[in-house]
């Protein structure tokens, strides 16, 4: 304990002289304060009369704080050298760490001890502080309120890892950084072939190769030399993550970020792997085989999952993705689950009506062309489309739109016949059955006028018998009829 006195020799004054001693008293590095102790001259009451002065005085005990000494925090001399720095925080690190001493003030001592620390083992920092004190320090970081920039608790993880030196427990502050734990996935891979346009209707089985990353089996994905150990990153003490800090015109900046030199990992490896070269993966050529499901179309994507790349330092794997594309077929479009196709007849077809062979998905079959076909009819093979996919007892239908085709060019016979059809059709639209002109009982004629007609009136009774047949040949031959005048007007116009 050092004790020193100074004498204040006040200015004269017409009212009286006082004479102060003033005290101070440096206490030890424990209980950095210190005291100033000085009798007080000055009287209790003054009086502007000649009145007597009390003789009491009193006494007056202020207390400044001081600045900590960095040396006697670590218990180590000025002229302590690195190595002696180093082993005295170490000790008392250990000592006051708040997850070891729950005593109270013991989170405070520890941070003392890291800001102590950090300034003395840093040769620049040291020597503003043996020049200047605890004041230069500040001015060199930006003149912040705390003494140390550094998370006391990252020091502390620098020099015993992220275990804690052998003890458990989180960081009290809440602000403390660990080494990446999380396990990541590998990389995803697309793959892209073509169907053909059966192979989605009815779905199929295709193989094929591609080159995707496996973990090595030699080092399980570590990356590491079989029997080789792990080390502690240098450069983030074993957090994964660094901090860069940087004096701005508004104060001290500080930028988090993930360790350069080992990922994230907080350790590096000492000897690499020589089959993966440290990678823990290696590429390799993979036959695979895929199911396609009846059903697919173009941009549609099989996810294969387990498949894709593998994960660093054994992480999962990604997934596999397929990309479709289906060829197309002449004369046959896609509509959602239904099919559909444009067939030519021609006039007579679709008057009276036919069977024609078509092409469908599952090779040629009949379609019946009923009489009276229009031009855009549209006809269905019922369940000849796609299947509905995940759901194949579903199925669409063959859609076939009729288009009627008329000869540009035909011969004089046919001509002839198509007149003839057209006047057979314009009479038949107008004519009757002729009715007898003549009764049996009211004929004045000779019998032989009578056997003359006598053929006629057997003519014009047999179609009364088959009244019902003459009637469909008079509408078949109006058909006819109107065609053939369509096609005989067509033909005049134009040839």
């Amino acid at each position: 304990m050092a004790v020193i006195s100074l004498s204040l020799l006040s200015p004269p004054s017409t009212h009286s002289c006082f004479y102060t001693r003033i005290n101070f008293r440096s206490h030890n590095s424990n209980n950095n304060f210190l005291s100033i102790h000085s009798p007080s001259p000055f009287p209790s009451t003054f009086s502007n009369s000649n009145s007597k002065v009390s003789s009491r005085t009193k006494r007056f005990h202020t207390v400044f704080a001081a600045s900590s000494d960095y040396y006697s925090t670590l218990g180590v001399p000025k002229s302590a050298t690195a190595k002696e720095i180093k082993a005295a925080y170490r000790r008392l690190a250990r000592q006051y760490h708040p997850d070891v001493n729950k005593e109270p003030g013991a989170t405070e001592k520890f941070k003392e001890i890291s800001a102590a620390y950090e300034v003395l083992s840093d040769d620049k920092k040291r020597a503003l502080y043996d020049q200047y004190g605890e004041a230069g320090v500040k001015s060199a970081v930006g003149g912040g309120s705390s003494a140390y920039t550094t998370n006391p608790f990252d020091l502390f993880e620098t020099f015993f890892g992220p275990n804690m030196g052998g003890f458990a427990g989180m960081d009290p502050t809440g602000f403390g950084t660990r080494r990446r734990s999380t396990v990541t996935k590998g990389e995803d891979i697309r793959y892209d072939f073509s169907l053909e346009f059966s192979e989605a209707i009815f779905g199929t089985e295709k193989e094929f190769e591609l080159f995707h990353l496996e973990t090595c089996e030699v080092c399980t994905g570590t990356g590491a030399k079989l029997g080789s150990k792990m080390r502690v990153c240098s450069t983030c003490g074993g957090r994964g993550q660094v901090m860069r800090t940087e004096q701005t015109p508004f104060g001290l900046f500080s930028q988090v970020s993930v360790c350069p030199s080992c990922g994230g990992d907080g350790e590096v490896i000492s000897e690499y792997c020589r089959k993966c070269s440290g990678e823990g993966r290696i590429r390799v050529k993979k036959s695979m085989k895929v199911k396609v499901p009846p059903g697919v179309s173009s941009g549609s994507i099989l996810r294969v999952a387990g498949e894709g790349d593998a994960g660093p330092r054994g992480g999962p794997p990604g997934d596999l993705y397929v990309y479709l594309d289906v060829q197309e077929i002449p004369g046959i479009q896609r509509d959602d689950i239904n099919l559909r196709s444009t067939i030519s007849v021609s006039y007579l077809d679709a008057i009276l009506g036919s069977v024609v062979k078509v092409k469908t998905v599952e090779g040629t079959s009949e379609l019946q062309i009923p009489s009276g076909t229009q031009p855009g009819d549209i006809l269905v093979l019922a369940r000849k489309g796609v299947p509905k996919l995940n759901k194949p007892s579903i199925r669409g239908d063959h859609l076939f739109t009729v288009k009627v085709t008329i000869p540009k060019r035909i011969s004089s016979k046919e001509r002839e016949v198509l007149e003839e059809l057209a006047s057979l059709g314009d009479t038949s639209s107008h004519s009757r059955s002729r009715p007898r002109t003549q009764s049996s009982t009211g004929s004045k004629e000779g019998p032989a006028a009578q056997r003359a007609e006598s053929p006629i009136a057997t003519v014009t009774e047999k179609p009364e018998k088959s009244e019902d047949q003459d009637d469909l040949w008079n509408k078949l031959k109006n058909a006819a009829g109107s065609v053939a005048n369509g096609a005989l007007k067509w033909f005049k116009d134009n040839l």
